[in-house]
């Protein structure tokens, strides 16, 4: 009797966890969790940083409706399947109309600490060089669905493509991000059939420009000069034979063009970008100067600790000896106040977004322009939590560049947020296998 009375309850209790189950099933259906878990602890991290912090007053508050206007972002791209943005008809305007904002911001857009990168739409203050980011991604990704990389001449239609924004964006002057597209055009192009080869071979011309910084020897260049003719020689030995000269000269020719006009295009950076390559050589050179920015943030991620000084505590922090402690050095202050152990988190969850990126872009090599948008999405995030966390810790330069979901910004998180949303369409429209005896 006993048994009989309880087996109803039983059932009951077993049938409302399947129920539960099933519900959690439907609602996280075509969702990485594991995005959402990494994503959602950088911008808590943040946000308890800035209510935290004197020095911050109101950028909690603000930072917390753009979080909540990129949730609702990062939903809709997340529903939109990805190939939306990949139709012929939706490429250009979205290309077109990114650089004509970009356009207008060197025409009307207004200047802050040196660099115009804002510009004004009645009460939303806008800044197109972050949106860019994820324009140029779609735009290879479009192009790469329709014309896929069979050539080495296939490479230099997608440098075509990302050369006029990343040139807009270097003008206003914004070096990190007009870096970020090198980066994503570089990833995007490996991923989809260039060779290492070719990566060499296109990027050849800015180490020449590095190498002539330190003074090279004569004889260095005439050894580099031969590698890269007979790497050329040998990539594009399918072309008829005039047509390899004329390239193989094109290329050694930038190699040395670039490498003379080293100076005058040290000329044409701004006084604070110089001091900031130089300073990253050797801070100490002007500790009070150009290497007052990297000396506090070693000095505040040092004093922190494994636990941190506590949140609010920290000397260097509410101190206000770190510059930009709330966008470009926002991981310092979060080395001081909460230790090194909420650091390693903080690192090992860009980690899991890569890390997630590369196997949803994994998972549908079968599409390409899905695989390639995974690629530049995550290229995009290595590239910025990669140059912040090094900048902060002084094996990097001072670029100006925002940790992903960390840093105080309303077009960057938004970006963000928008970034994770095609993750998300990606991850959701991935072909599932089709159910079998074994996995009905």
């Amino acid at each position: 009797m006993l048994n009989s009375n309880l087996n109803p309850a039983l059932k009951s209790s077993s049938f409302d966890v399947e129920k539960i189950q099933k519900w959690f099933s439907r609602l996280t259906s075509g969702i990485d969790l594991w995005l959402i878990l990494a994503a959602g602890f950088l911008v808590y991290t943040s946000l308890t940083v800035l209510r935290f912090s004197e020095q911050t007053y109101g950028y909690y508050e603000k930072q917390l409706e753009f979080l909540i206007a990129g949730v609702l972002l990062m939903l809709t791209f997340s529903r939109i399947p990805y190939r939306f943005w990949t139709k012929k008809w939706v490429i250009p305007i979205v290309y077109l109309s990114n650089l004509g904002l970009l356009l207008a911001v060197m025409i009307k857009g207004h200047a802050a600490q040196g660099a115009q990168r804002w510009l004004s739409l009645g009460p939303i203050t806008l800044q197109p060089s972050e949106v860019s980011k994820i324009v140029v991604i779609i735009t290879l990704a479009c192009w790469l669905r329709y014309f896929p990389i069979r050539s080495f001449f296939d490479i230099f239609k997608l440098l075509a493509i990302t050369i006029p924004p990343a040139f807009l964006v270097f003008k206003q002057p914004d070096l990190g991000t007009s870096l970020t597209f090198a980066c994503v055009f570089m990833g995007m192009a490996y991923w989809s059939g260039a060779t290492l080869a070719d990566i060499v071979l296109l990027t050849s011309p800015g180490f020449s420009l590095i190498l002539n910084a330190v003074n090279i020897q004569w004889w260095h260049w005439f050894l580099g000069g031969i590698g890269v003719f007979l790497l050329l020689f040998w990539r594009v030995k399918d072309w008829n034979f005039f047509i390899r000269l004329a390239l193989i000269l094109a290329v050694v020719g930038a190699n040395y063009g670039v490498g003379t006009i080293r100076p005058e295009l040290w000329g044409h950076l701004k006084e604070y970008q110089q001091k900031r390559l130089t300073s990253f050589v050797n801070p100490y050179a002007d500790p009070r100067g150009s290497g007052y920015h990297i000396l506090q943030s070693l000095i505040a991620i040092g004093s922190g600790g494994v636990a941190g000084t506590g949140l609010g505590k920290g000397n260097q922090s509410q101190g206000a000896f770190i510059p930009e402690r709330h966008t470009d050095f926002i991981f310092a202050v979060v080395g001081e106040e909460l230790g090194f152990k909420i650091s390693v988190f903080v690192i090992l969850s860009y980690m899991l977004i890569c890390i997630r990126a590369l196997i949803i872009a994994f998972h549908c090599r079968g599409e390409p322009e899905g695989s390639a948008m995974a690629i530049g999405l995550m290229c995009m995030f290595i590239f910025h939590s990669f140059i912040n966390l090094g900048m902060t810790m002084g094996i990097m330069p001072v670029t100006g560049v925002p940790l992903p979901f960390l840093s105080y910004g309303g077009t960057a998180l938004l970006v963000d947020m928008i970034a994770l949303g095609l993750l998300q369409s990606i991850y959701g429209h991935i072909p599932k296998p089709k159910k079998d005896a074994w996995n009905s």
